[in-house]
């Protein structure tokens, strides 16, 4: 399935968040959308998952479902699941309560898989694991990132939209769950479209990049000739 965005614009009253957005993301990629501070990221992953309203534009997955058109709950059945920014995990609730969490709509029906989803996510994060009784406010920055992740991945998405993963977090901790992303999709062939301040980080694991300036795409390229252009990079990146 494929992701495909076409002359998106968003506005956020008078302001003009996202300006004519057209790009792909294929099936089973990695995809990191990079740009400086207030360069529409967010805002473009929260029109994609319903949370926000465009504009004008189309947003097509499947070559069937036209996202712009549909409520978050739908677009979520469809396989599509976004973890915001912020490390948002209900902290009154232990690590092993909020993964359930995450299976909520699904556990009616598919019961056994999301206890067996449950698991593979012990798995990816053996952190989590440890601490599965604890409540989510005594982990760590790092910790409640994975748990972010690991809830997003219950119910088991065909297209994950993760926003700055990295934000605020410790290098170590950054080149790990980085490194854990592009394990589980190499594992699983799941398409991630990520929005990352941390471009280099993001590109080293993406098949392509996309930077956004100003509400505008400028560039939509192999995230390694993204980060062999020096040109470009000190010119949208700052670096």
């Amino acid at each position: 399935m494929t992701l495909r965005v076409r002359g998106l614009t968003i506005d956020h009253g008078a302001i003009r968040a996202i300006s004519n957005a057209t790009f792909n993301v294929p099936r089973g990629s990695i995809t990191a959308i990079i740009g400086a501070n207030g360069a529409g990221k967010s805002t473009l992953l929260r029109t994609i998952s319903g949370l926000k309203r465009a504009t004008s534009g189309s947003i097509l997955w499947d070559e069937l479902f036209a996202l712009e058109k549909l409520q978050t709950e739908q677009i979520v059945r469809q396989g599509i699941i976004h973890v915001p920014e912020g490390r948002s995990v209900v902290t009154e609730l232990t690590v092993h309560e909020n993964l359930l969490l995450g299976g909520v709509w699904r556990l009616h029906s598919h019961k056994s898989d999301v206890a067996l989803a449950i698991e593979e996510v012990y798995q990816l994060f053996p952190r989590l694991n440890e601490r599965k009784k604890q409540r989510a406010d005594t982990l760590s920055g790092g910790e409640r990132q994975m748990l972010a992740i690991g809830r997003g991945l219950i119910a088991r998405p065909e297209l994950l939209l993760l926003d700055e993963p990295s934000l605020g977090l410790a290098p170590l901790v950054v080149e790990q769950i980085f490194q854990t992303l592009s394990d589980l999709q190499e594992k699983t062939g799941m398409t991630i479209l990520l929005v990352e301040q941390n471009a280099m980080s993001a590109l080293r694991i993406a098949s392509q990049g996309i930077v956004l300036d100003q509400g505008r795409v400028v560039i939509a390229d192999n995230a390694k000739a993204i980060m062999s252009d020096s040109a470009l990079r000190h010119a949208y990146l700052g670096y």
